[in-house]
């Protein structure tokens, strides 16, 4: 055997174990491709279904948030839970209302701004996002859903934080 002959033995040899040693065949791949794809779809479908509720599961107690709001004042506070930050605002005819004061968008803290438009609005300052004050719909900006609302009940004794919903729900099927 020349040394050529050993040569392309070895060579052969290589490239039959790099053949053998091949990580993921064209099958893995499909294989490990389509799972993915399945979760992506089954998790989207979920989440489009409201199968996964950002902000609380509607089993919260009530929550006495303040002992009263004036027109034209707010308050912060979390509710249902302690990471979910909303506000209360009485407008100026007296109406009151809570949000979330997370931005449908990307996560930023909304402000509210008594001295914008009839009632107020809600703003985000991180991307330009204004939400109405009455209503929590989106108004200007890139947030693609309304404000997640917090159900507010004025009792004798304070107003209490009782529940949740989505801004397009009324307020009797609270979340």
């Amino acid at each position: 055997m020349t040394t050529r002959d050993s040569e392309v033995d070895a060579s052969d040899a290589d490239l039959d174990r790099l053949r053998a040693d091949d990580l993921t065949s064209r099958r893995d791949y499909l294989r490990i491709a389509v799972t993915v794809s399945g979760g992506l779809a089954v998790g989207g479908i979920a989440t489009a279904a409201g199968l996964f509720h950002r902000h609380g599961d509607g089993t919260a107690e009530p929550l006495r948030i303040a002992d009263r709001i004036d027109p034209g004042q707010s308050v912060a506070f979390a509710y249902p839970g302690d990471e979910d930050w909303a506000v209360a605002i009485r407008l100026a005819d007296g109406t009151l209302v809570a949000y979330s004061s997370i931005c449908t968008h990307l996560a930023c803290g909304v402000l509210w701004r008594a001295d914008r438009g009839e009632h107020g609005e809600l703003y985000c300052p991180c991307h330009e996002g204004v939400f109405d004050a009455r209503t929590g719909r989106v108004t200007a900006g890139p947030p693609p859903r309304p404000l997640p609302r917090v159900i507010v009940e004025e009792r004798a004794d304070g107003i209490y934080a009782t529940g949740t919903a989505r801004s397009d729900t009324a307020a009797e099927g609270g979340r």
